[in-house]
């Protein structure tokens, strides 16, 4: 093959984007400039309810689902942040987090993948509760990560439905802002 053809169908390749993300913006407040949340996949809405990012950050008890065939094994949340202050804490609440018949009812995320711009990958495993857990990001010192990817490896699946839900998934900008004003006394 000629070098100009190869190049051609590498650059071809590389241009056709993955699948499409769902995402939603949130405006400043005095802890960032700007928020975005983006998900790989969304359950298409029923019964009057709709199951996507922003339901990641309502505090109503609704979830993001993921739209995929089965579990939802692979699926990602990617969470972007522009001016916020250094952090090393994830607030979760796994599941469908509305009530406890809609926890069950769905999967939930025993196992995920969570890397940032900043640090390598790690396991983490979720358990399998409503109430809301805090994950510490890998490192000794608060970090500025802009970029947050949490990924389902495995699931505790739902006795009603394959989709798997999380119902918040946000970044503890307010815990280093604590920790300060306890160490000045506060």
């Amino acid at each position: 093959m000629r070098p100009l053809l190869v190049l051609s169908l590498l650059a071809a390749v590389f241009a056709t984007p993955s699948k499409a993300e769902t995402c939603a913006d949130f405006p400043a407040t005095e802890l960032v400039n700007h928020m975005r949340i983006c998900v790989s996949s969304v359950l298409p809405p029923q019964a009057g309810n709709s199951y996507g990012p922003a339901n990641l950050f309502d505090g109503s008890g609704n979830a993001w689902c993921e739209g995929v065939p089965g579990s939802g094994i692979g699926e990602t949340v990617t969470l972007s942040l522009q001016g916020a202050s250094a952090f090393r804490q994830l607030l979760i609440s796994n599941g469908y987090a509305k009530s406890d018949k809609a926890f069950f009812a769905n999967g939930r995320v025993r196992l995920a993948e969570i890397s940032t711009d900043l640090a390598a990958p790690v396991l983490v495993e979720l358990p399998d509760t409503v109430a809301p857990i805090t994950i510490t990001l890998p490192g000794k010192q608060p970090d500025n990560h802009r970029v947050i990817r949490f990924k389902i490896v495995d699931v505790y699946p739902g006795a009603q439905y394959r989709d798997t839900c999380l119902s918040l998934f946000a970044a503890d900008l307010e815990h280093e802002r604590d920790l300060e004003w306890k160490s000045q006394g506060y």
